[in-house]
């Protein structure tokens, strides 16, 4: 039975060294030649080069959202450290839309009180012109009060 097989290469390379014969026996996982494809190992150590840039970042953030406060916010002065100039961009830009939200609140909170106030007063003011109009309705009535001054009070 003839077990012989043809070898390629996928991504092509230049064969470096042979470690069989043609011929020779070999057995299933043994290294039968070493390629290189000098492209590839470019883009691995761009890749390796990538992953040590991002691995950094990683650790750099997991350390300040561990030394931070428990609501895994991360502040200004934690973002000091990071060597990453767009994350640490991001956290800024994200940090500045807070504090937007913040005085956009405090200046709601601010108004609500202004009419909440307001509301208050106005609620004063027609329980007296209330008791003003329980007050002129007899004397109306009586003919003690003119009509006119009891309209002018419904009026308002």
């Amino acid at each position: 039975k003839d077990n012989a097989q043809l070898i390629s290469l996928s991504k092509g390379g230049t064969i470096q060294d042979i470690y069989v014969a043609e011929g020779d026996t070999v057995k299933k996982g043994e290294l039968l030649a070493k390629v290189v494809n000098l492209d590839l190992q470019k883009e691995y150590q761009r890749y390796r080069t990538q992953k040590g840039y991002l691995d950094k970042d990683v650790n750099e953030i997991s350390f300040i959202l561990d030394k931070e406060n428990e609501s895994g916010l991360i502040t200004l002065d934690g973002t000091r450290s990071l060597s990453n100039k767009e994350v640490k961009a991001n956290i800024e830009l994200v940090h500045s839309q807070i504090r937007a939200k913040e005085l956009k609140k405090t200046s709601l909170d601010s108004e609500i009180s202004g009419l909440q106030e307001k509301l208050s007063s106005k609620e004063k003011e027609l329980a007296l012109l209330s008791e003003e109009i329980n007050i002129l309705s007899p004397l109306v009535k009586k003919g003690i009060s003119p009509y006119t001054n009891f309209l002018n009070k419904k009026q308002a």
